[in-house]
């Protein structure tokens, strides 16, 4: 049985971004699949949009972003 976990907009910004406080964090996600609403999904995007991202970093976004479930309900 797969175990997922639902994880915050501020949560996964602290990993993506490799912030120290993501480490509260990290045993709580450990072994487990991360899942994301569609509404965080909508926020990192428009995160990334805001900050004018480049191609390079839009990639490893999307490439990130591919290893994440996402709820649509």
């Amino acid at each position: 049985m797969t175990d997922f976990v639902v994880v915050d907009t501020d949560v996964v910004s602290f990993l993506l971004k490799g912030d120290t406080r993501a480490q509260a964090y990290r045993s709580h996600l450990q072994d487990k699949v991360l899942a994301l609403s569609f509404m965080t999904v909508a926020e990192l995007y428009r995160w990334a949009y805001e900050r004018q991202w480049g191609p390079v970093r839009q990639a490893w976004f999307r490439r990130t972003a591919a290893c994440i479930h996402y709820f649509t309900f």
